[in-house]
């Protein structure tokens, strides 16, 4: 079964790139164009990879993603920042806003989709763990 990744990007060109190159990987995508799209589209679709923007409209990125950290059923939910500023403070921001990893546009869509694939099958062994757990 293919996995449920939301992409979020205010701009047209790399919402593109990113599809394409996670389509690559048979994934189920869905898209959001801003930090607010990203929340309610998270907690409605329950994807199981995020990878959104910094950088956009109505709600910035690391908003968005500190308010799915907050929420229980977001809070577990991988998250790939993408951001045309390669700034220190940007990482250090996402980093402590609980992202799982920070890519600098441009970036290579061979190593987004590695990445992806790769907190795809981890999350699918942490729920695998959960529950067995709640079954032993």
């Amino acid at each position: 079964m293919p996995a449920k990744v939301l992409i979020v990007d205010d701009e047209p060109y790399m919402l593109r790139i990113i599809e394409m190159s996670l389509r690559k990987g048979g994934h189920q995508l869905i898209v959001g164009r801003n930090g607010r799209e990203a929340v309610d589209l998270a907690r409605r679709e329950r994807p199981r990879v995020i990878v959104m923007d910094v950088l956009m409209p109505e709600m910035d990125g690391l908003q968005a993603l500190r308010e799915l950290r907050t929420a229980p059923d977001t809070a577990e939910t991988p998250v790939i920042m993408l951001t045309a500023r390669g700034q220190v403070i940007t990482r250090q921001e996402a980093a402590a806003s609980g992202a799982n990893l920070f890519l600098t546009k441009p970036f290579s869509p061979t190593q987004l989709l590695a990445e992806v694939d790769r907190l795809v099958a981890t999350s699918a062994e942490s729920g695998a763990a959960l529950a067995g757990a709640h079954t032993s």
